[in-house]
């Protein structure tokens, strides 16, 4: 998720056709975490909320615990 964030940032300095494929990529990467939990057999669309407000209230660190299917420090 915290990736996700760079690489939008940066589609946002860049001009035309190639902020197009970063912004796509930057997608591709929110994706990855619905992925996980959904494999995992946990309810992504609410782990995956939960992990995005953790993320964009600053928490650098945060991810998902599979273990316990929420979002958990991941130092």
């Amino acid at each position: 998720m915290q990736m996700s964030l760079a690489v939008d940032d940066l589609a946002k300095s860049v001009a035309g056709k190639q902020a197009l494929a970063i912004e796509a990529f930057a997608r591709a990467l929110r994706a990855l975490p619905t992925i996980i939990a959904e494999n995992g057999g946990y309810d992504s669309a609410e782990v995956v909320q939960n992990l995005k407000s953790e993320v964009f209230n600053g928490k650098k660190t945060a991810g998902i615990n599979m273990f316990t299917g929420k979002v958990d420090c991941m130092q």
